[in-house]
């Protein structure tokens, strides 16, 4: 299991690029055996001064092989474009699942 945390802005009068784009891309992960976990926009505080990204998404996959599957699919059918045209600030990171409650419990 890998998570890939997407946080952006969504650029003025490209929004349904990005929505196009998520269509898409959901196709493929939901047909790989991936989910969205969590999503949310609008953020309610900015915290440490960083720069404002207002949407946020987080995507489980069931590898890291079944991650880059998803991307090199992705850019056979010709969509990353969509995502990189219509976002600003964009951070994409995959992680490893990490159980806190466990790590805390050993110290």
């Amino acid at each position: 299991m890998v998570y890939a945390l997407n946080v952006f802005n969504l650029l003025p009068g490209r929004e349904n690029d990005y929505r196009d784009y998520s269509v898409k891309a959901g196709k493929i992960i939901y047909g790989m055996g991936g989910r969205v976990v969590s999503s949310g926009c609008n953020p309610i505080r900015n915290l440490h001064g960083d720069v404002e990204r207002r949407y946020m998404i987080v995507v489980e996959f069931p590898s890291e092989a079944v991650f880059q599957a998803f991307v090199d699919e992705a850019d056979k059918q010709h969509i990353h474009h969509l995502r990189e045209d219509s976002c600003s600030d964009y951070i994409w990171t995959l992680y490893e699942p990490w159980d806190i409650r466990d790590w805390v419990r050993s110290a």
